[in-house]
């Protein structure tokens, strides 16, 4: 059983046949205990960052959203100051059309009135001509 024994090969409490010897034995079930504890906290991690991970990208994704609604609304503002512009410079055209149609319009209006006031003095003398 020497022979054995310097092999590694020993029997436990319960005879059965072991390899390592019971000190050894122990410290290998020790281990594999601490292992497994090891593995449950590496989970729980991996857990716990997956978590956070799945957070902060949802957190990325309302930010992104945020990004593009205030580039569409400075892009919307930008885009109001060209519109408000133009319609400046519509209405000042506009205003200087009905101007210069008001203006027509008065010198039209000053010719119909001394052709009119032409008109009555032509009457006026055909009137007192024809009454002599």
């Amino acid at each position: 059983m020497n022979a054995a024994e310097n092999r590694g090969i020993t029997f436990d409490e319960l005879y059965r046949i072991r390899v390592l010897d019971p000190d050894r034995y122990s410290q290998t079930e020790q281990l594999k205990e601490e292992c497994g504890a090891f593995t449950e906290k590496i989970q729980t991690l991996n857990s716990v960052v997956k978590t956070l991970v799945d957070a902060v990208d949802a957190q990325s994704e309302k930010i992104n959203d945020e990004k593009l609604r205030a580039v569409g609304m400075r892009n919307k503002a930008a885009a109001e100051v060209e519109v408000r512009r133009r319609k400046k410079k519509e209405t000042k055209m506009m205003m200087l059309e009905k101007q210069e149609e008001l203006e027509r319009l008065n010198i039209e209006h000053d010719s119909l009135m001394k052709v009119k006031a032409e008109q009555e003095l032509v009457i006026a003398k055909l009137s007192n001509s024809g009454g002599n």
